[in-house]
């Protein structure tokens, strides 16, 4: 028995309050014997036994009654388990994965998943709550008609039993009141296993709730997979050979023999298609290398295929892509002359830039014992106390860099202004420019390229100033994110330029006092970034700094987007896609919202292949772990995520629930201290004290 207002058990004290109203009435009399009294006694003391019998019991009525009253208020009541109309609830997660395109007996695997998930939902009848749900990397509830359930064509993502069954615990607890079991039908791939450890604590499946795990997968598998495709570099020179690299390997025990395999590079005007032969034995892996040559600038897409007829043929194909693309044009504005007696304040910026970083962008035509050739960048340098500034275009002209703002007359920021706003990328370095600095800083301003309100430069005292924070989630800044890889607070800096940045200006980097580093922003279609310490060792010796190269890569790579992804972009089956805010506004299907069970699910890439979206061409290719057909016995299976098995010989599950309906029992104790207040009154008129 249960209560519902449990305060009210307090005054359960009060039961002895008749107690103490009885002990306190007790008589205090001297005994005085009298022998004319002694047939009277004998008659008192006949009723004196009757009249203690009626007070006892009067005290126990008083008794009852309070705690009676007392139950009343706390309404007691009894649970009870009820059997209603669809309490019971199956919960079905059939395995979509690519592996579950292997040959069945029906068809392929998930039809032989479908048919058995179809003759395990019929068990319970039409009373019971089905929900069906595939699942892959994340689950997709059904909401179609649960009697005409086929599986899917496209079958293409990667297996993760985790999220399969955190997806039913949480229907389950959604539903307290059903009698609720859980059956999955799956190959039961060992590769969508994670750590015990880690999976059986995050899933914390109740231990009621059985679960019947369904192996529809093969004994044993042949297959032969393309595991990966690489190239040496995204954006490669075309004075060298394109070279990819594929990796194979023979999940079967069996040897493959002269297994034909095709590897097509296309641009959209020209193909290039090469043939190998692959021998294989079972178990073992194999790397090859296709040269397709040189090849004209552009951008190629490189398809691997294997003709061969094994028992999963979506890893049978695997695609990349690389850029073949000339040095990027780089102009290189120095407002002195070429013939100057100091050193010129582009001679550090153009230095950088004719470097590489990346050995393997260096061409075998480059000259070893001459500056090396750069595989990003070409830069000229227009000294303009020399040469008149040529014409700069965003189509001829990738980034312009002026490497002294102080010293850049009026005329040149005006075209500077033009060239950026017709999609020019712009790197900007801060300088004082002597006397004409404060009417360069106010041409800046003007033409809307300065990063917000210019002040005069300022000096360091005693202490240099040093980069005391960056936004790391910046591809300009990624690679010094870690201190291991590139520490910019090593820099020091004599002199920086101030500024107060505009609204719509990133701050990238900070010097100490939270003074702004290194800034970019868009203006018209073109972007600029500023950074407001020199360009050369005038403002300190930071160009003579290992960090120099990398940093001044690092900001001119950005600009042209050669950094982070970049044009070419991986991903795999069941991705989220890159979608902008504004795409986001648009489109009303971006989305996909369950309504029965409240589920938002991103858009995901669904296909293998190429897509071209927002600039960027996006390769998709199936998860290379998909083609490991290692499985895992059912047992196994349960004792990984410790996830009580259903009894194999039951096709109804066991398990009772407590229901939520309360039978209370006021009625019977309020009718209880009626008759208990009634009986305390004709006692207390017939006992006397």
């Amino acid at each position: 028995m249960n209560f519902i207002q449990t305060g009210f058990l307090i005054g359960g004290l009060a039961v002895a309050i008749p107690v103490l109203v009885h002990l306190l009435s007790r008589w205090q009399v001297r005994r005085v014997e009298l022998g004319t009294m002694r047939f009277l006694q004998e008659v008192m003391q006949d009723g004196a036994q009757r009249r203690k019998i009626r007070r006892w019991l009067l005290l126990a009525t008083r008794m009852a009654s309070i705690a009676a009253l007392v139950l009343l208020f706390a309404r007691p009541y009894l649970p009870e388990s009820i059997r209603r109309d669809g309490d019971r609830l199956r919960v079905i997660l059939i395995d979509r994965s690519a592996s579950m395109t292997m040959p069945g007996q029906g068809g392929r695997l998930i039809d032989d998943a479908v048919a058995q998930a179809t003759d395990i939902a019929a068990e319970l009848g039409t009373d019971a709550t089905v929900l069906w749900g595939w699942f892959d990397s994340d689950v997709e509830p059904f909401e179609g008609n649960p009697a005409r359930v086929t599986a899917p064509r496209n079958v293409v993502g990667d297996t993760n039993y985790l999220a399969a069954l955190r997806w039913a615990r949480d229907r389950i607890a959604a539903n307290p009141d059903a009698i609720a079991d859980v059956v999955l039908l799956s190959d039961l791939q060992q590769s969508g296993l994670a750590s015990d450890a880690l999976e059986s604590a995050s899933l914390d499946m109740p231990k009621h709730v059985p679960v019947r795990v369904v192996d529809v997968g093969r004994p044993a598998a042949n297959n032969l997979a393309i595991q990966s495709v690489t190239t040496a570099s995204k954006r490669l020179s075309p004075l060298r050979d394109a070279i990819t690299n594929v990796t194979l390997f023979n999940f079967g025990t069996l040897p493959m023999e002269e297994v034909p395999m095709t590897a097509t590079a296309t641009n959209g005007r020209r193909s290039v298609r090469l043939k190998k032969s692959i021998n294989l034995p079972g178990g073992q892996a194999q790397e090859l290398s296709f040269d397709f040559g040189k090849l004209e600038p552009g951008l190629w897409q490189v398809t691997m295929q294997l003709d061969v007829e094994d028992d999963l043929a979506i890893d049978n194909r695997r695609m990349t892509a690389f850029e073949i693309a000339e040095p990027a044009p780089v102009v290189v504005i120095d407002s002195g002359s070429r013939d100057g007696q100091r050193l010129a304040e582009s001679y550090y910026v153009t230095a950088a830039l004719r470097q590489t970083s990346d050995p393997a962008e260096m061409s075998s035509e480059d000259d070893q014992t001459g500056p090396q050739r750069s595989g990003r960048f070409d830069p000229r340098t227009v000294f303009l106390f020399d040469d008149v500034l040529p014409e700069i275009h965003p189509s001829r002209t990738e980034l312009v860099v002026v490497t002294d703002c102080g010293s850049v007359p009026a005329q040149t920021i005006e075209r500077l202004e033009s060239y950026v706003t017709a999609g020019g990328k712009l790197l900007v370095f801060a300088g004082d420019g002597g006397e004409s600095g404060a009417s360069a800083y106010t041409a800046w301003q003007q033409s809307g390229l300065a990063p917000g309100q210019i002040h005069k430069p300022v000096r360091s005292g005693a202490m240099p100033f040093r980069i005391t924070s960056l936004e790391a989630s910046s591809s300009m800044l990624a690679p010094f994110g870690d201190p291991q890889t590139g520490d910019l607070s090593r820099l020091s800096f004599d002199q920086i330029l101030r500024i107060d940045p505009a609204s719509e200006t990133k701050v990238l980097a900070r010097f100490e006092g939270d003074r702004p580093a290194l800034t970019r922003h868009r203006v018209g279609q073109g972007e600029i970034a500023w950074f407001l310490s020199s360009a050369d060792d005038s403002w300190g010796n930071w160009p003579t700094s290992p960090l120099y190269l990398p940093l001044v890569h690092q900001m001119a790579a950005d600009l042209l987007q050669l950094t982070g992804e970049g044009k070419i972009r991986y991903r795999t089956v069941g991705d989220d896609r890159d979608v902008s805010v504004a795409q986001t506004a648009a489109a009303t299907d971006l989305r996909t919202v369950s309504a029965r069970s409240g589920d938002v699910k991103p858009v995901t890439f669904e296909n293998v292949g190429f897509e071209q979206s927002g600039g960027a061409l996006y390769v998709v290719n199936s998860t290379a772990k998909e083609s490991d057909p290692t499985r895992v016995a059912a047992d196994q299976f349960a004792q990984h995520f410790q996830i009580t098995p259903a009894d194999p010989g039951s096709a109804e599950p066991t398990e009772t629930v407590q229901g939520e309906y309360r039978h209370e029992l006021w009625p019977w104790f309020a009718a209880a201290a009626v008759v208990l207040l009634v009986a305390e009154f004709s006692l207390a008129n017939r006992t006397s004290a």
